[in-house]
């Protein structure tokens, strides 16, 4: 073997270990690749298949709600029971689809509850015919609802529990001369009273956690939800004395009408 042929042999072989790093290194290349190929499909098939399933968007509408009273296990006279008040909530709604029958929806509003007493107090120095009791919530209701589809519509039925965390409150009153003002309610009590959130006797009107269940059905047209709602309070707000046993039950209940309006497909 002379010195060129050596040389070419040397070359050749330099050659074509240089060929199989270059293809290994393409082998490598084209497999991270074909895994970022991949891993980003994967990617926007999860991002399209959560976003077909997941909806969201505001709801408005109008509460009609009462307070349930009872004294050692008795409701009270028929004088003294209280009656249904308007309010009205607001905030937003998220619906998950679990199937394109069945979805689980959660909600954060802010709702009026209260409730309205027609009883006639007679005092030292006025009479009262009427007050109202005012009370504001943040309300997180958990429902599972089933869809039934009609045709162009869809009726919806649903259930579930529902939070809610008493912010604050008022009381207005009514007297022979018709609904008393902020000043004329301070001359009479020396302030102007506001409810008060909390588990103190002392110190508050009632608990301020309250734990309940809603029932609700409706009719969905595309995105827009119309629906109406029962809830019944379940966890007792009175705040019972110090010693003896709870003789106060103080429960909310009441229905509501709602419009939804969810953006997503």
């Amino acid at each position: 073997m002379n010195i060129k042929s050596g040389k070419r042999l040397k070359r050749n072989k330099e050659e074509y270990i240089q060929e199989i790093h270059t293809h290994i290194n393409y082998l490598k290349m084209k497999n991270k690749f074909k895994k970022l190929f991949f891993g980003l499909l994967a990617v926007v098939l999860t991002t399209n298949y959560v976003s077909a399933q997941f909806t969201f968007g505001p709801r408005v509408g109008f509460n009609y709600t009462n307070m349930r009273h009872e004294y050692n296990g008795n409701k009270l006279d028929k004088e003294f029971r209280s009656k249904l008040k308007s309010g009205f909530q607001i905030g937003v709604v998220a619906d998950y689809a679990l199937s394109t029958e069945m979805s689980i929806q959660l909600g954060l509003l802010y709702a009026q509850q209260g409730y309205k007493s027609d009883y006639t107090w007679v005092g030292e120095s006025k009479t009262i015919t009427k007050s109202i009791t005012n009370l504001n919530y943040l309300q997180i209701p958990i429902n599972a609802q089933i869809k039934f589809p009609l045709g162009g519509i869809d009726l919806l039925v649903q259930t579930g529990p529902y939070l809610g965390f008493g912010i604050n409150g008022k009381y207005k009153y009514w007297d022979e001369n018709g609904k008393m003002s902020n000043e004329d309610i301070k001359k009479w009590l020396g302030e102007i009273p506001k409810v008060s959130f909390g588990n103190e006797w002392e110190k508050n009107d009632m608990k301020g956690f309250d734990l309940g269940i809603g029932f609700g059905a409706g009719l969905q047209f595309g995105n827009i939800q119309a629906g109406l709602g029962y809830n019944i309070g379940i966890r007792n707000l009175a705040i019972q004395y110090k010693r003896g046993p709870d003789v106060l039950l103080l429960k909310n209940n009441g229905l509501a009408l709602t419009i939804t309006y969810l953006f997503g497909n």
